[in-house]
């Protein structure tokens, strides 16, 4: 059996289904249930999901889907994984403002991660937070990285309101945007700043009471 018969026997509603998860993984990653219900939906079904792992092979890719969480999430084929000559998915290069925004978030999704259905914050808590950690950053720069994490879809928000109560979710997901090791050596460099930055301070307040 060819690699592409199973798609010469899709009605044309489903091919177009199963060109738009293609296209979605290829281009943000992931698959989110409440970002996009009908394409998690489609991949809800272990024969479409067996479909697309067989397409997503031929290049080297694979998907993997998380029902209770309700994610899917392009992958790394486990038998290309050591192949010299195929580019690393899953990498995206971070700004310096993302790495420290998306620092923010998975703190704020560890915080209230499963106390809910649904993971929820405020915008004005990540401004909070981010200046319990000293970080420095524009309005602009910070709706920019969160503009990036949207695109991937690691968080959703309603992009043409953005206010101090504007809800925004955060989905499972972010917990693949940074691997465990590169997690904790920011938070040791943050701590460090934010301690360095403290002492400061404190010297500040002592030498203007004397």
């Amino acid at each position: 059996m060819a690699y592409y018969d199973f798609l010469e026997k899709l009605r044309d509603e489903e091919l177009l289904k199963f060109k738009r998860c293609v296209r979605k993984l290829l281009d943000s990653t992931f698959i989110v249930a409440d970002k996009d219900p009908l394409l998690y939906d489609y991949l809800s079904y272990s024969s479409n999901r067996m479909d697309i792992s067989s397409y997503l092979k031929i290049m080297g890719y694979d998907i993997v889907v998380d029902d209770d969480f309700k994610y899917a999430m392009l992958i790394q084929s486990e038998s290309d994984t050591e192949t010299v000559g195929l580019k690393k998915i899953n990498h995206v290069s971070f700004s310096n403002n993302e790495v420290l925004t998306l620092l923010v978030l998975w703190m704020l999704f560890l915080e209230r991660f499963g106390k809910t259905e649904k993971t929820y914050i405020e915008f004005g808590e990540i401004v909070d937070m981010q200046k319990q950690y000293a970080i420095s950053m524009s309005p602009n720069e910070l709706k920019n990285a969160l503009r990036t994490f949207k695109r991937f879809s690691l968080i959703n928000y309603n992009e043409t309101e953005m206010k101090s109560d504007t809800v925004v979710t955060l989905y499972p997901t972010l917990q693949f945007a940074m691997d465990k090791e590169q997690f904790m050596s920011v938070v040791k460099e943050m701590t460090a700043d934010l301690s360095e930055a403290k002492y400061e301070e404190s010297i500040d307040i002592e030498e203007e009471s004397e």
